[in-house]
């Protein structure tokens, strides 16, 4: 493997926290295989690009090889629309073999849509493992985490385009990274004009690190007990597709696969099967714990821990259990 690209989303002046863990897994991957290591950043056509400069500089110092500055007319927000045609740029100037992306709204568009323009294997959300050989080796569950499928990268013959999670710790390089620069500024789609940039609250479910989610059992009556089992732990609220269906929460809260994907550390659900549809859409690395009456439902054959029972008699218990500083 020639080269690894990751692309990286920046706040101001420097990199979101996101893109620097996602870069770290890219120094790691391509030390691995003996690969140079490329972070490529959307910017604005008529800025001023500049070799030297403190992006440029952190990124090196995160473990990037060379630094690709590549000029679009409409860089912000990262969607296919805007950031699309310049990523399309990039891959054909240093022609990777593998391209990792942020797994945040943007990635997520961005990820898929770059994958079938490239004749690329897409890989949502995976695991990075190490093989046997020393391979590198990209795997998630499937069948609802029946089963894990692995693809090890040295068996692709196409490109691979993944989207990662930010439960990676940064790397650190050890010398100044070499700037390349695109004269030709990548072109935004015409189709698509920018009326405005609404504040997305759900957002915080993709940076949670502990999540409450209500499901189909949840009445309105008992979804307040939820939110209050959120609050104690001080985590975030979220709701299944049949919850924000019938408007007990607002749909920026769903999670699932048509919904919002999140990777928390601890992932307590409260009235859900666990359905495919509803824990695709979780990381495999979250720790279950389930709350539902019925001793048979599907999602304890998941969770790490379970109760059985309401959540009218469940969930106030383990809020007041919590009040005390005991654990439940």
């Amino acid at each position: 493997m020639a080269c690894v690209l990751v692309h990286i989303e920046v706040e101001g002046p420097s990199p979101t926290d996101h893109a620097r863990a996602v870069l770290g897994e890219g120094r790691r991957i391509a030390s691995s295989l003996g690969a140079s290591l490329h972070a490529v950043v959307v910017v604005e056509a008529d800025a001023e690009l500049t070799a030297s400069g403190p992006l440029v500089e952190e990124l090196g110092r995160a473990g990037a090889d060379r630094v690709l500055l590549v000029p679009a007319e409409r860089p912000q927000p990262v969607l296919w629309a805007t950031a699309g045609q310049a990523l399309i740029a990039a891959c054909e100037q240093v022609r990777p073999s593998l391209v990792l992306l942020p797994a945040t709204a943007g990635g997520r568009d961005v990820a898929p849509r770059l994958a079938a323009h490239l004749g690329a294997a897409f890989f949502a959300e995976p695991a990075v493992e190490t093989g046997p050989r020393g391979e590198v080796v990209l795997s998630r569950t499937v069948y609802g985490g029946d089963l894990w499928r692995r693809v090890s990268l040295d068996e692709l013959d196409v490109m691979a385009v993944a989207t990662l999670d930010d439960r990676r710790s940064p790397a650190r390089g050890g010398d100044d990274a070499e700037v390349v620069q695109l004269a030709t500024p990548a072109v935004a789609d015409p189709r698509v004009e920018l009326e405005g940039v609404v504040d997305d609250d759900g957002a915080r479910l993709e940076r949670a690190r502990v999540i409450v989610v209500a499901g189909a059992g949840t009445t309105a009556e008992s979804l307040a007990l939820v939110a209050a089992l959120a609050h104690a732990l001080g985590g975030e609220l979220g709701g299944t597709r049949t919850v924000c269906q019938r408007g007990l929460l607002p749909p920026d809260r769903e999670i699932g696969v048509g919904g919002r994907r999140v990777a928390p550390d601890l992932y307590v659900v409260c009235g859900a099967s666990g359905s495919v549809a509803h824990l695709g859409a979780v990381s495999p690395d979250a720790e279950i714990v389930a709350i539902d009456r019925d001793p048979a439902a599907p999602i304890f054959r998941l969770a790490r821990w379970g109760l059985v029972g309401s959540i009218e008699d469940v969930v106030p218990r383990l809020v007041a259990a919590l009040g005390r500083g005991a654990t439940p």
